[in-house]
């Protein structure tokens, strides 16, 4: 039991004072920890998403380059080849950079999804933070 009391006794002198501030600085690790696992979370799920985008924009490529074949090989010249190997390529090359754009927007998104629990309980703590050192 004393040491008990010691412990509370030297908690309370490390807080500057007052159990209120342990309990606020405990309540403050708690959320902290809550905001971290709902931001894991969601940063977890964000992934998952872009996975599934990465795998359907291969897909996509996988299925046309099997018509960029089929298209070619039914070029009847050595002109109708190329200027339909130059179109091939034009559009591959903005598809690629159309799905990038994409690929970019989402993981943005997912990090500004994913940072808002945190900044929300930064923002409480220092709220909290103040109140306590005001007092």
């Amino acid at each position: 039991m004393k040491t008990a009391k010691n412990t509370a006794f030297s908690m309370d002198k490390f807080a500057g004072g007052g159990m209120k501030q342990v309990e606020d600085m405990m309540s403050i690790g708690k959320e902290t920890t809550d905001a971290m696992t709902q931001s894991s979370s969601i940063f977890a799920k964000g992934m998952e998403e872009m996975m599934k985008a990465c795998m359907s924009h291969a897909q996509a490529a996988s299925e046309k380059n099997a018509n960029v074949w089929k298209t070619l090989m039914s070029c009847k010249t050595i002109n109708e080849f190329a200027e339909t190997q130059n179109r091939i390529a034009q559009e591959s090359f903005e598809d690629a950079m159309s799905a990038t754009a994409q690929m970019s927007e989402k993981a943005v998104k997912m990090m500004m999804d994913c940072m808002e629990p945190i900044n929300k309980q930064v923002s409480s703590s220092m709220k909290k933070a103040n109140v306590t050192v005001a007092a």
